[in-house]
Formats: structure tokens, sequence, C-alpha cells
């Protein structure tokens, strides 16, 4: 019996080493998974703004589109002059929420940059106008900004 009360005595502290061991790797275990669990926050944060840009961009497609292609004349100055309203020389025409993209919550931080070039149909071609418009969408903060372009020939 003197024998098990020595070796009791002996290991007294071993218990706590062992906890404060298994605590130490549980914690790192934690860390990481916060690591992994913040980095997926951001991702998806990425994923959500690229689906807006990609929305914002085809809405400001729709917009070009609808200034290029609805006149009231076929003349050629005109059609000319549709693609430059769409598209100023300073720079391209800006489209935010209510000012050419809808006014919806969805669009909140995007903004979406037009072009329009105006190219003379060739004598071959049946139609008399053709159009590119290009539209250029970034949308969210800076650290998960996404950005999405989109370009269209139209022809008319």
């Amino acid at each position: 019996m003197y024998l098990n009360a020595r070796a009791v005595r002996r290991q007294r502290g071993s218990a706590l080493i062992l906890a404060v061991f298994i605590l130490t790797v549980m914690m790192l275990l934690s860390l990481a998974l916060l690591r992994v669990l913040n980095q997926e926050t951001t991702n998806v944060g990425l994923e959500i703004n690229a689906t807006r840009a990609w929305s914002a961009a085809q809405s400001g497609i729709d917009f070009g589109l609808a200034r290029v292609l609805n006149r009231s004349d076929e003349a050629s100055d005109e059609a000319r002059d549709a693609c430059d309203a769409v598209s100023t020389r300073a720079g391209a025409l800006a489209l935010a929420p209510g000012e050419g993209l809808a006014n919806h919550t969805g669009f909140y931080g995007c903004t979406v940059a037009l072009a329009c070039t105006y190219r003379a149909a060739a004598a071959d071609d049946d139609a008399e106008h053709r159009f590119a418009i290009e539209a250029d969408a970034t949308c969210g903060a800076q650290a998960i900004a996404a950005r999405r372009v989109i370009e269209v020939l139209a022809y008319d």
C-alpha cells in the first residue's frame, strides 16, 4: 500500500498537463474553424456581389439597347446620335439605382458604365446600322467588390 500512495503522489500533476494539452488542441481547432468560416463568409459575399454585378450589367445592356433601337426615324445621323447619347465622348454614361438602374435594394452600391460604338452597315448587309454596346458593372465594397463586363452587338 505504501507503493501505491507514493506512485499516486508522483502522478499528481499529470492530469493537469493532459487537460492543458487537450484544451490547447481544441483551441487550435476552433481557431482554424473560425478562419475557414470567415473565408467562406467573404466568398459568399463576393459571389453575391458578382451576381448583382452581372444583373446590373444586363440591366445596363437593356437600357442601352432601348435607347439605341427605339428611335422614331431611321436616318443614319439619328442612329449615330442615339449611340452617342448612350456613350458620351468625355466618358461612358454611368448608371446607378434610380438613375438608369431599377431603384431596388439589389442594386445599391452598384454602378454601370455604358459605352456604345456606331458602325455603318456594309453594302451587302441586311441591316442599316450596327451598334456595339458594352456595360461595365461594379458592385460591392472594396474588399469584396465584383466587376462584370458584357458586350452585345445590335443590328438595325
